[in-house]
């Protein structure tokens, strides 16, 4: 079975992409030819250029400025119905204690072959005391940070902050069922460096994330604060159907 390409969004982090993502994918062998690395300009192609070893990824795309053009740009980039791997520039590895990368990779894209799913991730961290060995079907949140989808056109996310949970509904809403390994954890850095989401004013732009989603996807999701900091969870118990869902409260407070 072919691998499928895999798509890296990257912004000011030229030297320390090498050092992580690319890194472990060298590490685990996936065919660097595969690998495109999508900047945000022009300027930023060439420092890339400069500072990455061509050893390490195939392709370096300019794509636009902003994480949620971004997405949307890498969505359209690649074939209608055509499955990728979207990871971000500051992976340490997908922890995979029962499997390797390329066997967790291509179970995933056998699944979604099935046409029973579309998107398919793994657990949020490496926290080995949650892993199972089990993949959940119900609404559940693939993390941005390290997804496997068929690329659908007509799915693109509203807003930069949140996007992982708004796509975890809309591939749900879709399909009716997202998978999630919990056999797999990612292992990365979600605070601290420079680049990427640490840029100013992200708790303002947390709490309009948030908003965004409760107003847009009532009954997929509820507000739950973790840590003092604006955030989600969503309805497991919910059924693929026509957006809004409808109010939950009842039900996810049972």
């Amino acid at each position: 079975m072919d691998l499928p390409e895999l798509a890296i969004p990257s912004y000011k982090r030229s030297k320390s992409i090498s050092e992580k993502t690319l890194k472990f994918l060298s590490d685990v062998s996936y065919p660097p030819d595969k690998i495109s690395i999508f900047v945000a300009s022009e300027e930023e192609a060439v420092r890339y250029y400069q500072d990455l070893s061509r050893h390490l990824y195939g392709r370096l795309v300019v794509g636009v400025p902003g994480l949620m053009e971004q997405r949307n740009f890498i969505n359209r980039h690649y074939p209608e119905d055509s499955i990728l791997i979207s990871m971000d520039d500051d992976i340490k590895k997908i922890d995979c204690p029962q499997d390797n990368f390329l066997e967790l990779v291509r179970d995933a894209v056998k699944r979604i072959d099935t046409r029973q799913a579309g998107l398919f991730g793994v657990l949020p961290n490496d926290d080995k005391r949650r892993y199972k060995d089990d993949i959940t079907t119900h609404l559940s949140f693939i993390i941005g940070s390290f997804f496997i989808c068929r690329i659908h056109h007509d799915i693109e996310i509203t807003y930069a902050e949140k996007d992982d949970y708004e796509r975890s509904i809309l591939y749900f809403v879709k399909y009716g069922q997202v998978l999630r390994s919990r056999r797999a954890g990612v292992q990365t850095s979600y605070t601290g460096g420079t680049g990427g989401l640490q840029e100013a004013g992200r708790l303002q732009r947390m709490e309009m994330g948030v908003k965004n989603l409760l107003e847009r996807y009532d009954g997929y999701c509820v507000r739950n604060d973790k840590k003092g900091m604006p955030d989600v969870s969503l309805n497991w118990r919910a059924k693929a159907g026509v957006l809004p869902y409808g109010p939950f409260w009842a039900v996810f407070k049972s």
